[in-house]
């Protein structure tokens, strides 16, 4: 058997452990650039407010409800999730497990023969929200996609399922659950497959299952197929371990068209700068730096550009000084005057640990010089808050266009050293 762990309404149920007054209202996250909302209370869903609801659409809607609007606190997710994950994965002596997502964790209960595991998970739940306060919702079957739909009836029946975990242990409960879930609900099957799958008669998962292999295999492929043995209990998805990162990207959106070309540059060496950060952070240095800026596509009357470039350097690097000369001088390279410019963004890849290094016999290796230096700004920056020692290219503004931060966030930030995360937040 598998289980899914999922967080509940995950960065609301963050903001909530660093101020509890926001339990029992209404409150959303927002985006970068406090675009879009992008996770919401219970409270905030009963009111209306759609996933992906653009913040200023829905502005007097937030004023006549109270809806407490804050924005996104990316670092603070990232610490949560893997609090959460790694006191999950504790349960576990075999030690199998998948991080599906940052608020979603798969876990293998093979073996667990003798175990009742709905009482298991209830501890796991239990462990979780007591000592992180952070509520979860577990569903318990014979395959990962079982594990999904087993998710989801425990999160859309809350008052059936009060104790947040389910079990899909029988043929019965497998039956009625696809019976009762609508195709696009499966996982794996979007928005464009299950418009195609309604035209054939299919509206519900169970739907699917009485259909010919050939058909499925005609519409899905060898996917369709997996995912019919899926639905039936027969696993065919194992978990996947996470692989080493292969690179690191900073990149944003601004919140207005940019047509300053130091704004601009200032942008590109403090991406440079965050991705050295996140190598230091990890124990690693890069071969390859790239650099890309591109215009408002959604804007074409204003001209449209896009171009990027990469440099191998002459030596693998941490140093924001020297990533940040390097994006200096492929930006340089790169940039045209007279555009509105909406993104850019800093890549770093080819990554080698620190204590492997090869040096290149005919250029100095100038990161020995700045090694002391990095090392007294991370930790100045991880006792006193992010940013607040920094390089003189770099403003000091917040990348993220988060103008709804509060004085506990920045408590929380000086106090914790935070890990680097497995994925991208959008």
């Amino acid at each position: 058997m598998y289980a899914l762990l999922d967080c509940n309404n995950f960065f609301v149920s963050c903001e909530r452990t660093l101020d509890p007054t926001l339990e029992d209202h209404p409150v959303v996250v927002l985006s970068n650039n406090d675009g879009c909302v992008v996770s919401r209370s219970n409270e905030a869903k009963e009111l209306g407010i759609p996933m992906g609801a653009p913040a200023f659409k829905y502005k007097d809607l937030f004023a006549a409800n109270n809806v407490k609007v804050l924005s996104a606190k990316f670092e603070l997710y990232n610490f949560r999730s893997q609090q959460v994950m790694e006191m999950a994965k504790s349960f576990l002596p075999n030690g199998a497990y998948e991080i599906y997502s940052i608020d979603e964790l798969f876990l293998d209960f093979n073996g667990f023969k003798y175990f009742n595991l709905n009482e298991y998970c209830c501890k796991i739940r239990q462990k979780i929200n007591d000592d992180l306060k952070l509520p979860t919702s577990i569903g318990i079957a014979p395959t990962k996609t079982l594990c999904k739909i087993a998710n989801h009836i425990v999160k859309k029946e809350t008052d059936r399922y009060a104790s947040g975990v389910y079990i899909m242990d029988s043929k019965e409960k497998i039956e009625e659950a696809l019976k009762n879930l609508d195709i696009e609900n499966v996982w794996g099957i979007g928005r464009r497959l299950s418009a195609k799958m309604k035209d054939s008669g299919v509206y519900k998962a169970w739907d699917l299952l009485q259909k010919p292999e050939m058909w499925v295999r005609k519409i899905m492929g060898i996917h369709g197929v997996r995912m019919i043995n899926e639905l039936k209990g027969i696993p065919q998805l194992k978990l996947d371990k996470a692989s080493d990162k292969k690179s690191i990207m900073v990149s944003r959106s601004f919140m207005k068209m940019v047509t300053n070309k130091e704004e601009i540059a200032e942008r590109i060496e403090t991406f440079a700068i965050y991705c050295a950060e996140k190598l230091r952070k990890q124990n690693s240095c890069c071969k390859v730096i790239s650099v890309f800026i591109q215009t408002n596509r959604f804007r074409k009357e204003l001209g449209e550009y896009k171009d990027g470039f990469s440099i191998v350097l002459p030596n693998p690097s941490s140093s924001s000084i020297v990533l940040a000369k390097y994006a200096h001088s492929i930006f340089e390279a790169i940039y045209k005057e007279g555009f509105h410019y909406k993104k850019a963004g800093v890549m770093v890849s080819d990554f080698v640990p620190d204590n492997e290094r090869l040096i290149n016999l005919f250029e100095n290796d100038i990161d020995s010089k700045h090694i002391p230096i990095m090392k007294a700004i991370d930790k100045l920056n991880s006792k006193y808050g992010k940013d607040k020692i920094r390089l003189g290219g770099m403003s000091g503004k917040n990348t993220y266009g988060r103008a709804i931060l509060s004085p506990e966030y920045e408590e929380f930030l000086k106090n914790n050293t935070l890990p680097e995360a497995n994925y991208r937040f959008q």
